[in-house]
């Protein structure tokens, strides 16, 4: 690959897809079965209570979530390939700790911080590295990964399924454990974006200074001739001006180090004056990017995703729980079910966004159009009987209300910029008046 200072938008990228999506199946895709692979033993370890449920499930999010935050600091010391393999050594870690757990506060050590912040790492490294590889078809490239977290949802449930039949819940997440490893096969992928340079010396240049060796003698001495004319000229031109230029020489420099001692002693007084006013705040908020947060805009779109992505989770904790528990579906039909949702899960990654790519269509449009067939869907599964529809019903009105926000923040933005449109139009009629 040329080194090209903007991303090749393809190329060995694909292959960084590739690879992206094979950690995401076997990694990510575990969030998505944790009520499959933890819900009975929690239950039993807490007699019968939803508390283990509640505070694993709680935990695991919260440091999750975190993990996104110390991202940027890491980077700054490893590469984005060696945090990669840091986050799946605490995913596949987390995993085999709980294989020995007789307890649920050994759960939440190994589940809830080891996996969960191995999850967070992921999730953020996985995105970053597609970002150096593509522009325009980032949002394909994306959805091509993450079709991996579908693909393992789509397999695991089975897999899941057949190991607790066989060996239980410490002996699935023992294997499972040495499943998550090989995530690290996809992290192989992530090499440096510009790692050949071609030899220089080899090109026309080189081929046009063989051109002048070659020539004749004649030529040779012309251009001696005309070194030497051009060397008295300017001997002579030296001459007259170099009174002239050492004066001014002199002033400029006087004037320059003037100015620059003015500089340099007003920025080291803002300096010093910005350590003495909270120095480690400063550096925490610098290092974590919060500079962000005065963007007023970027603040509402983050605190809608939050609560959708509360929903989502949560939904997909106890959505097996509730196949077995209210449903009361054996284990083979529920991971069958399981299976047939993240199998059009897999479909919807693969195609809309390159269908909302061709329409034209924003990521937040796409995603509002999306949150809103979720709501509606996930409603029109539970019927009166089952006590899971209160719980539903919730999730949805939460996404719900994020949609409202969201559009009500769009309407109020349009009706801002049609009103300083109309008022910078005003201004340059009466100019023209």
């Amino acid at each position: 690959m040329e080194p090209n200072a903007s991303a090749p938008d393809g190329g060995w990228g694909w292959m960084v897809v590739i690879g992206a999506a094979m950690i995401n199946m076997v990694n990510q895709a575990m969030f998505a079965n944790f009520g499959l692979i933890y819900g009975e033993t929690l239950k039993a370890m807490a007699n019968g209570h939803a508390t283990g449920i509640t505070l694993v499930m709680a935990m695991s999010v919260v440091v999750t979530n975190t993990a996104g935050l110390v991202v940027g600091p890491l980077l700054k010391k490893i590469s984005l390939r060696t945090l990669t393999f840091v986050a799946i050594a605490c995913v596949g870690s987390g995993l085999i700790i709980t294989s020995f757990a007789t307890e649920i506060w050994h759960i939440v050590i190994g589940y809830s911080i080891f996996t969960g912040l191995g999850l967070g790492l992921l999730a953020s490294g996985t995105f970053l590295v597609i970002n150096d590889y593509f522009t325009t078809k980032k949002s394909t490239a994306v959805g091509i990964s993450m079709g991996g977290t579908a693909i393992g949802q789509m397999l695991m449930p089975t897999f899941i399924g057949m190991l607790l039949k066989k060996y239980g819940f410490s002996g699935t997440t023992f294997v499972l454990g040495f499943v998550s490893y090989s995530g690290i096969i996809g992290a192989m992928f992530f090499k440096p974006i510009f790692c050949c340079k071609k030899c220089s010396g080899t090109g026309p240049a080189a081929e046009n200074g063989n051109e002048l060796d070659n020539s004749g003698a004649g030529s040779e001495k012309s251009r001696d001739l005309k070194k030497q004319e051009e060397e008295v000229n300017l001997l002579k031109q030296n001459d007259q001006s170099q009174k002239t230029k050492e004066g001014m020489f002199k002033r400029g420099i006087e004037t320059h180090y003037k100015e620059s001692a003015v500089e340099v002693a007003n920025s080291q007084f803002k300096l010093n004056k910005e350590e003495e006013e909270n120095p480690l705040l400063k550096k925490i908020a610098k290092s974590l990017g919060l500079e962000l947060l005065k963007d007023g805009y970027f603040v509402f779109i983050v605190i809608g995703l939050g609560f959708i992505y509360v929903s989502s989770t949560t939904y997909n904790a106890f959505y097996p729980m509730f196949l077995q528990d209210e449903a009361e579906l054996p284990m083979f039909r529920t991971t069958s079910c399981m299976t047939a949702l993240s199998a059009a899960d897999v479909a919807g990654r693969f195609t809309i966004p390159e269908i909302s790519r061709r329409l034209n269509l924003s990521n937040k449009s796409s995603f509002m159009l999306g949150c809103i067939l979720l709501c509606i869907t996930r409603s029109c599964v539970l019927k009166d009987q089952f006590s899971y529809r209160f719980s539903i019903h919730v999730l949805d009105i939460i996404v719900a209300t994020v949609m409202v926000m969201w559009l009500t923040e769009a309407l109020i933005r349009h009706m801002r910029t049609s009103k300083k449109q109309n008022v910078s139009t005003d201004k340059i009629d009466k100019e023209i008046i």
